[in-house]
């Protein structure tokens, strides 16, 4: 089996097609996991350094187990993908009140023409939802800052608003 062309004998494609279909790769797909298991023998033997292997076929198993494993993973992580999409797509899709719409519109304008440091502690605090604390961690600043600046923010927004007769 050291020889270079990987899976060389039938009785090597054989073990790696049992012990993928042992560890649950479907039939069809068979081909394409020897295919893996082959890679992976190659790219092994193509590393200088490598250590001479004692026992091949013991080898050769551990490979095939690890790609059916992986074969694993990669499905139940497209299953909970398209799981997460399906329930994401199949909630109603909620529709705002003119008001709402106006209010939000309102917030975006002012938010754009406030001072950087109150723009950015309203933005961590409410479109973030992070705490004062981590807030104070992230921007390395005392949280008694935070506070002001977000009062300050609060205050600003507020008059704002008003002006502009939103609130």
């Amino acid at each position: 089996m050291d020889d270079p062309p990987g899976l060389a004998g039938s009785a090597e494609v054989r073990r790696a097609r049992a012990v993928l279909a042992l560890g649950g790769v479907p039939w069809d797909e068979l081909d394409d996991g020897v295919q893996q298991v082959r890679l992976k023998l190659l790219e092994e033997r193509a590393k200088p350094t490598r250590p001479e292997i004692r026992n091949p076929m013991a080898w050769l198993t551990v490979v095939a187990s690890r790609v059916a494993s992986d074969w694993h993973r990669s499905q139940n992580r497209e299953a909970g993908l398209r799981r997460r999409l399906a329930e994401r797509w199949s909630q109603p899709q909620t529709e705002h009140s003119v008001e709402h719409q106006v209010l939000a519109l309102a917030v975006a304008e002012e938010l754009e023409s406030m001072p950087a440091a109150q723009r950015q502690v309203l933005v961590l605090r409410y479109y973030a939802d992070l705490p004062i604390r981590e807030i104070a961690l992230l921007l390395q600043v005392p949280e008694g800052t935070i506070k002001s600046h977000l009062h300050t923010a609060h205050a600003a927004m507020r008059e704002r608003l008003r002006q502009v007769e939103v609130i």
